[in-house]
């Protein structure tokens, strides 16, 4: 009676820490996954963006959805007119604004 007793508080506690152990593994891939989305959105509403400059250097067409987005401070794009490039942009969506914070590298 005892031996049964006792194997039954062990396989208790056995399940008990495998319950836990799955538990921990969960909330790190939580946490790994918000990692994840604030590397591409950023901490600071920074976000990546790949798209093509205009001709005049004054809007950006997005290549993910094709949205086309104002640029409020141009002077980041001089010389890129007609180029794809990669970059770190501060983005209005109410008025379809960007605000570059930096351009990564270009793109072929």
């Amino acid at each position: 009676m005892r031996s049964s007793i006792l194997i039954v508080l062990c396989l208790a506690f056995s399940l008990a820490t495998v319950a836990w152990s799955q538990d921990q593994g969960t909330s790190q891939n939580g946490n790994q996954a918000t990692q994840s989305n604030q590397s591409q959105t950023g901490t600071n509403g920074n976000q990546s963006m790949s798209g093509k400059v205009s001709h005049d250097g004054k809007s950006v067409t997005d290549n993910k959805n094709d949205k086309r987005y104002t640029v409020d401070n141009p002077q980041a794009l001089q010389g890129m007119e007609d180029q794809r490039v990669a970059l770190i942009v501060h983005v209005d969506p109410d008025n379809n604004v960007i605000h570059i914070i930096q351009v990564e590298s270009p793109q072929q």
